[in-house]
């Protein structure tokens, strides 16, 4: 005896309140991974260090273009959009420009050549140094 086979005798793969959760589980998700990828919304400034030594606090909130003088011809620092980048330098090989802005708290921009360190800060009220460099 042959049985017959109802629309309704398959499984299904979504049952009326599955979609309601998983659309639950999305939006946590979400959420959640945004706010721990989320800055430090305190930290509002990028530390430039010439040979070992702090040199300027500049503002992130500040559009700005800045020359450092101690070096000939001046290097070239750009503030936009809450992200920092070194924009001119007379280096050999321009390693600091290629590495693009920065705008997260333990990002650096490196100039060996140079000696300067550009860092935000990852907790601007102990305003520790980055002490360890890899890579």
């Amino acid at each position: 005896m042959e049985r017959k086979m109802s629309k309704h005798s398959h499984l299904r793969l979504f049952m009326p309140g599955d979609l309601l959760f998983y659309l639950l589980l999305v939006l946590t998700a979400y959420f959640l991974v945004n706010s721990l990828s989320a800055d430090n919304s305190g930290n509002h400034s990028a530390v430039v260090e010439i040979a070992g030594k702090e040199a300027y606090h500049l503002d992130l909130q500040k559009s700005a273009t800045y020359h450092l003088k101690e070096f000939s011809p001046p290097v070239e620092v750009k503030v936009t959009n809450g992200a920092i980048a070194i924009t001119k330098n007379n280096c050999p090989h321009h390693i600091c420009i290629k590495m693009g802005p920065i705008s997260r708290p333990g990002q650096t921009i490196v100039c060996v050549p140079r000696k300067i360190l550009i860092y935000i800060p990852v907790h601007e009220s102990t305003n520790q140094p980055i002490k360890v460099i890899t890579g």
